[in-house]
């Protein structure tokens, strides 16, 4: 039996992979960093890694850990590698870092300053910190997802013995009271959080020689997928275990498989320079580049290797593959985010003839992006779902201006009543709905606001009466004829929705449902271009949405739309990229170099998940509040090389010419046959619009119309300085360039105030 598993395996060897894979797995000893590329097949490379050691080597199981991010991803190694090992009897350990430190913590716990520990789920966090807080009067005063976020840097930091930066809880007031209270409270309680898992693992090696030397003398072979995302502690944690005093390899091996192109965690405490630096944490490395892609097609490769190799931080490699069929990149310019919506929308009809909508993505930078594309998506029937996310009518901080909505409009609506009763918290308490309730139920033809009239007359503590008096009066001194979209920007104003946010919510996750919130008000500000003016008809518009959303939920075939973030791992097909503008990716917070080189990185990894074709889409302007903003597009098109992508401008297409377009392109005719075709066809039409907000487009002209200037030129401006021209448009008699200036940013010039470098 045995040695039928030894020669399957031995074939597998020599027939499912390829000499890098196999250089990978056959390295047993010393360290080793594997440098594999988006759809090099690393998942493979490290459970043929482990079963080599068992099956070939003779290694004992019990002495491999391999260690991962997600149960998932536990799960599948798990599987393979017992798929490999048949009825061994035992198995190595593969486990997250998080459950493989509890499980060394609980089989340690003797060496722990206490025993018998349980471990606190992050409800468990914020019901302890908000008693805290609640206990020192500071409820009020603390960001509750804020506090929990710096108690775990501060924690994580204090681990590896340095200095706390004072700018993470100067904005927090009176952090050290607070996180000492909280450390207090665990500790009566017998309590770890999952930061503590680490830290707590971690002293176990750097303050016991017994243990670490015998956690050494048992295991002897280490495996880290996804090293790039391993923060400061984990990478620690594994110095720890696999070096001796002398910061010697004192195990027989240390493997790191990952990626630092696809490294896009940052935000939540990644560390690029653990994979970048990996070779002197862990003495003399031998580095293997896994670079061929069994996922792409080599066209869809170029693309993504020309805009990563615009990275510093990294280490070279280039992605290459044997499929060579291949659709050429398109790359649309659309007059706006409705034409753009409405485009994707056509692809997806047009795939649909052909292959399964499962095999489509939409990947967006920010949450904001999926409310124009779900209303397209919904507009054409085409069922879909978000990846990671919520759709954009059910996430919390719209539900909650949509119920403002409703009660405005239907005082005696007891459901929405209830909802935003007490958000933002007015200090209105259970007991407090629950009296409003009995009254409510005493007096059934009464409203909401003759029901708080009443309780006003009541005997109530000030601060009671003061917030039920606001509240009524919000909703009583509404204008007859509010629009929905003036109603909203009130009930924002007078609940103080958005500091409501920032008390309330990490800082990351308060940005993002601010963003949410500017993109609902762009929406009912197009839907009053639309000629939706009153409440009622919006409320009728978006149960008619939601109606039909929940009848294409018992679709078993949709679409996927996903952030950049979630699709990491993912292929598909077919993907589209939207938005691909300055400002969105790269987005405006991330405008210094280092930032700019993560979100480069999200690019590349949304440029990655293609498996056959890739389309990629930017507006020229996007409307925000009722006014027309001049969008740019990102800076990382100009790195594609424009031989490897079709530039094609939609402005004058109707949706059935974007079927046919995309029909020839899905059936793989010549890319160039195709771009002629249209424009010979259709360049000369009006444009027809999606949107209202379509603005009239701009006909590019040859060379010799626009003075000489041209795309990727090196210009001068007086007081601009240098800069690249990214586009040439002729305005009658007038040439307007616009140039990415070196200090100034993107800006549009007439070409008379420009020198050619």
């Amino acid at each position: 039996m045995f040695h039928d598993k030894l020669e399957q395996f031995q074939t597998f060897l020599q027939t499912q992979l390829n000499e890098q894979q196999r250089k990978a797995v056959e390295k047993t000893e010393g360290s080793l960093l594997v440098i594999a590329g988006a759809g090099s097949g690393k998942t493979r490379v490290i459970t043929a890694r482990i079963t080599n050691l068992i099956l070939q080597h003779n290694v004992n199981p019990r002495s491999i850990v391999a260690l991962t991010f997600t149960n998932k991803a536990a799960k599948e190694m798990q599987e393979r590698v017992a798929h490999f090992l048949q009825d061994h009897t035992q198995l190595p350990t593969v486990a997250t870092f998080h459950s493989y430190c509890l499980q060394l913590l609980k089989t340690h716990q003797r060496l722990l300053p206490f025993e018998n520990f349980a471990i606190m789920d992050s409800a468990d966090q914020q019901k302890l910190l908000q008693s805290i807080l609640k206990k020192h009067e500071l409820e009020k005063r603390v960001n509750l997802k804020q506090i929990l976020y710096t108690i775990s840097s501060y924690k994580n930091r204090n681990a590896l013995g340095t200095q706390f930066d004072d700018a993470d809880s100067a904005s927090i007031y009176r952090f050290t009271e607070i996180y000492n209270a909280y450390e207090q409270e665990k500790r009566l309680s017998k309590c770890l959080d999952f930061d503590d898992l680490l830290v707590y693992a971690l002293r176990l090696f750097q303050e016991n020689k017994e243990f670490k030397a015998r956690f050494q003398s048992l295991v002897r072979h280490i495996l880290v997928d996804e090293y790039q995302d391993t923060n400061t502690i984990q990478n620690e944690l594994l110095r720890q275990m696999s070096l001796d005093a002398n910061q010697k390899l004192t195990i027989d091996s240390i493997c790191a498989v990952g990626d630092e192109d696809q490294s896009i965690y940052s935000w939540r405490g990644a560390t690029i320079e653990n994979i970048l630096k990996f070779n002197k944490d862990f003495g003399p490395t031998e580095t293997i580049k896994i670079e061929q892609n069994y996922r792409s097609t080599q066209h869809i490769l170029d693309i993504a290797n020309k805009v990563i190799s615009n990275n510093t931080s990294r280490n070279h490699k280039n992605l290459w593959s044997d499929k060579k069929e291949f659709q050429k990149t398109i790359v649309f310019e659309c007059n706006s985010e409705f034409q753009e919506a409405d485009t994707i929308s056509a692809l997806i009809q047009t795939v649909k003839q052909y292959e399964s909508l499962k095999s489509v993505a939409i990947l967006y930078r920010t949450h904001y992006q999926s409310r124009v594309l779900e209303e397209a998506m919904i507009k054409a029937s085409i069922p879909y779902k978000i990846i990671g996310g919520i759709q954009f009518y059910e996430r919390k901080e719209i539900k909650d201006l949509l119920a403002y909505l409703r009660l405005a409009y239907n005082p005696f609506d007891r459901i929405s009543f209830s909802r935003v009763i007490n958000c933002p918290a007015r200090g209105l308490g259970q007991k407090f709905e629950e009296e409003f309730d009995e009254l409510w139920n005493a007096n059934p033809f009464s409203h909401a606001f003759d029901i708080a009239q009443i309780m006003l007359k009541e005997k109530m503590t000030a601060t009671k009466h003061n917030a039920l008096s606001l509240f009524r009066q919000l909703f009583i001194t509404m204008p007859d004829n509010v629009t929905p979209l003036q109603a909203v920007k009130i009930i924002i104003e007078k609940t103080h929705y958005i500091d409501y946010l920032e008390d309330n919510f990490e800082k990351a996750e308060a940005q993002t449902k601010k963003e949410n919130i500017q993109e609902f008000l762009r929406a009912l500000n197009h839907f009053q271009d639309e000629g939706i003016i009153t409440i009622s008809q919006l409320l009728d518009e978006i149960t008619l949405m939601q109606d039909r959303l929940k009848a294409q939920d018992q679709e078993k075939d949709y679409v996927h739309m996903m952030t950049l973030h979630s699709a990491k791992g993912l292929e598909f097909d077919t993907i589209v990229l939207p938005g691909i503008e300055d400002g969105i990716l790269p987005s405006t917070p991330s405008i210094n170099e280092s930032n700019v080189e993560e979100e480069r990185r999200l690019f590349y990894v949304g440029i990655t998940r293609a498996c056959k074709r890739l389309l990629i889409t930017y507006c020229k302007t996007r409307s925000t509040y009722g006014q027309t903003n001049i969008q740019v597009p990102s800076r990382f098109l100009d790195e594609i090389p424009t031989d490897l992508i079709i530039e094609q401008q939609a402005t004058y297409w109707s949706p059935s010419q974007c079927k046919t377009y995309f029909t020839q392109w899905i059936k793989g005719n010549s890319p160039i046959a195709i771009a002629s075709d249209h424009v010979q066809t259709y360049s000369y039409n009006k444009p027809l619009s999606f949107s209202p907000s379509w603005g009239s487009p701009v006909k590019k002209e040859k060379l010799e119309q626009t003075g000489g200037f041209k795309r990727m030129q090196s210009i001068q401006h007086k007081t601009f300085g240098l800069g690249i021209v990214h586009e040439v448009e002729v305005k009658g008699a007038i040439t307007i360039v616009t140039v990415r200036f070196n200090t100034h940013g993107m800006k549009k010039i007439d070409s008379k105030f420009l020198q050619i470098i």
